[in-house]
């Protein structure tokens, strides 16, 4: 068997390649053999042929000692590993709470074919009336800004006619006195269609979460219908609102 010599950056890297060696070579490529590749590096670099700046790297620096993470496909399906960026959650109606002061009613209704029941809190025509959530936010949020954007109904009111609604929210951990005001709110408008229709508005502008946000914080949001700047004559049933929110790293650890 003939051998051969990989050089490297300078001749005396220069490395013998041959017989056995080359054997657990051939193996470990076309899949003959036990033959484990061992690389020890943190610069691994797999790269876009066509735009060599889109660069995935490997690097096992953050584990624990001794550990061993096996990356594998768990069905047909390709799998994206990008979870940091921009995520949703939904919060129904029924996971909100009414303020003592103002509060919004929540309320269920039934529609008369197909025994679809709405369930909602239902914003008074002439009070700003409010309702509040919460939401404990995951290790992995990037602690940053939040849209909102609102889901509802109503039934009556004339066509063309609005809803104008505020999102504030308030962030505290462990000892943070509870009773501390909110950061600045944020709104959504939208355009009555038809009743007993879905409406979707449109995400609202960035709002900034009063208190010091961090990840795996509590945060109370505040919901109020702006009854002085719109013209929905009739309650406004809010079926639930989307929070959109960006994450910082893939996992929550």
């Amino acid at each position: 068997m003939a051998f051969e010599t990989i050089t490297g950056a300078v001749a005396s890297t220069g490395t013998v390649v041959g017989g056995e060696l080359t054997n657990k070579y051939s193996n470990f490529l076309n899949g003959g053999g036990s033959e484990v590749a061992t690389i020890y590096d943190d610069d691994i670099w797999i790269v876009d042929p066509s735009v060599n700046t889109k660069r995935i790297r490997i690097d096992a620096g953050n584990l624990s000692s001794s550990t061993d993470v096996v990356l594998y496909a768990k069905s047909d399906n390709d799998v994206n590993l990008g979870s940091v960026g921009t995520h949703e959650i939904y919060i129904p109606a029924g996971a909100m709470y009414t303020p003592t002061t103002n509060g919004a009613a929540y309320t269920t209704r039934e529609l008369a074919t197909n025994d679809i029941q709405i369930a909602s809190m239902n914003f008074d025509t002439s009070t700003s009336e409010k309702a509040q959530f919460n939401w404990l936010t995951p290790p992995n949020w990037d602690a940053g800004t939040i849209r909102f954007k609102v889901i509802w109904s109503c039934t009556g009111g004339g066509a063309a006619e609005t809803i104008d609604f505020d999102l504030a929210g308030g962030s505290y951990t462990n000892d943070d006195a509870l009773d501390a005001a909110l950061g600045s709110a944020q709104n959504v408008t939208d355009t009555r269609l038809a009743d007993d229709d879905l409406h979707e508005t449109s995400f609202s502008s960035a709002i900034t979460i009063g208190g010091t946000p961090s990840a795996g914080h509590f945060v109370v949001f505040q919901l109020s219908r702006d009854v002085a700047s719109d013209n929905l004559a009739v309650d406004c049933e809010i079926i639930g609102v989307t929070i959109e929110y960006s994450t910082s790293k893939s996992n929550t650890t």
